[in-house]
């Protein structure tokens, strides 16, 4: 069993999937199971610094404030530290994706560390994606974009994948099944044209053992939202799921939006170290529909 993670935004260490790496051995070992073989794909240098944009905001706020000593800034601009986050955190990351030259070497970098990673791994046969964030959206691009020419990297992956592309010569993996964490798949769908046509496509040829998707949604997340509905995927062999991390808040009911403000970064940033989401990827994994198929709604604890 292979086991790849994808990273989501503002990530620059490549240890961000060791905590649920952890989870995954200690579980398969407890079952008297031979651990996977994981990789954690990292292209986040890619991306450019995180701070280079707010760094700029922040000259011209000091500007301000030289030009106008007597006004306080926190009158002037409110919510600089939630700002900050959201600019060094997300939209730095995302845009620059979005940018043709930044999009393509960030699945170049990927091509290269996937077709490595089969290279070390050649008796392995199924091939397992944990995705987070912005790591789900760039998946999607590289396993179902209509956007891109047959010169683009994502072409060496899908030719690496079997059922994803034409015929092609080389080692084949099957993809057995994905795990998206807080993905915002559903925002960009109109930018990206996102459909279900190319999935359930793809999905139809894995008859024997049909391919999962569970999408991974905590109750505090903004930027995570179900994609079921909008991937119209009803009558389609691939077994798909919107699974929820529900969290009984009576503060976060409570307070509302204040509450909001305060996780909008952390909500979103948890997943990798989560007891539930871990064991949501786990029964992925295993292809444990009891557990799959449970309603996760209690508290979260880690």
């Amino acid at each position: 069993m292979l086991v790849w993670f994808m990273h989501g935004a503002s990530v620059r260490e490549s240890g961000y999937a060791d905590p649920l790496r952890s989870r995954i051995i200690s579980d398969f070992l407890d079952q008297g199971l031979s651990s996977p073989e994981f990789y954690s794909s990292f292209w986040g240098d890619a991306l450019g610094r995180t701070d280079e944009l707010w760094g700029l905001i922040q000259q011209d706020l000091e500007a301000f404030k030289w030009e106008h000593p007597q006004i306080d800034l926190d009158d002037v601009f409110h919510y600089r530290q939630r700002r900050e986050q959201l600019i060094t955190g997300f939209f730095n990351d995302i845009f620059s994706y979005l940018n043709s030259q930044q999009g393509r070497e960030v699945r170049r970098l990927i091509a290269v560390q996937l077709l490595s990673f089969l290279t070390d791994t050649p008796f392995e046969e199924d091939l397992h994606i944990v995705a987070h964030s912005l790591g789900s959206v760039i998946l999607w691009d590289i396993l179902f974009s209509e956007s891109f020419d047959d010169t683009d990297p994502a072409f060496y992956i899908r030719h690496a994948i079997k059922g994803l592309s034409g015929r092609s010569e080389g080692r084949k993996v099957k993809l057995r099944s994905v795990t998206t964490f807080g993905s915002p798949i559903m925002i960009f769908s109109q930018f990206l044209r996102i459909n279900g046509d190319r999935l359930k496509a793809f999905a139809s040829r894995y008859t024997a053992e049909p391919l999962r998707w569970v999408n991974v949604i905590h109750a505090s997340d903004v930027f995570a939202y179900p994609i079921r509905a909008s991937l119209e995927l009803e009558d389609s062999t691939l077994y798909f799921q919107d699974h929820y991390l529900g969290d009984r808040s009576f503060l976060k009911k409570q307070l509302g939006d204040v509450t909001m403000a305060l996780g909008l970064v952390a909500d979103h940033s948890q997943y990798w170290r989560s007891s539930r989401a871990a064991r949501v990827a786990i029964a992925n994994l295993l292809d444990d529909r009891a557990t799959l198929e449970q309603v996760s709604f209690l508290d979260e604890s880690g």
